[in-house]
């Protein structure tokens, strides 16, 4: 009996000590503005996300860069830019260490490429 009661205490503990929490970062309807530029399709459904160690929750490894979270999201779709933004961190916490998760989700999209000017003739150079 002892021994079960050992072991709750532990898992007990261990739930305890261990713990997650989600944060919302950012909610925009474009990264980059739309006005002047054509779209040419919506690829779809994207996300992309980058991860920071800390060990004790005092000596952080890196830091999670939305950034590079965006770019992940896009390489996934090859897209030029994402519309509907959602972006939001979570902590994860452990016994020793804990992690801090950036996460970027929006439909990517691809812009159509720009018409080159024509060169303007006439008497000249």
């Amino acid at each position: 009996m002892k021994r079960l009661i050992r072991y709750t205490v532990i898992i007990f503990l261990g739930f305890i000590i261990s713990g997650c929490s989600t944060s919302p970062v950012c909610v925009t309807s474009s990264l980059t503005p739309l006005q002047g530029k054509t779209v040419t399709g919506n690829l779809g459904e994207c996300s992309g996300s980058d991860t920071a160690w800390s060990i004790l929750g005092i000596y952080m490894i890196g830091r999670p860069d939305i950034n590079r979270a965006v770019q992940k999201a896009l390489d996934s779709k090859k897209g030029d830019t994402m519309i509907n933004v959602r972006c939001y961190e979570t902590y994860s916490y452990f016994l020793f260490f804990s992690t801090s998760t950036v996460t970027v989700e929006g439909d990517a999209i691809k812009f159509a490429e720009p018409a080159v000017a024509e060169e303007k003739k006439g008497k000249g150079k």
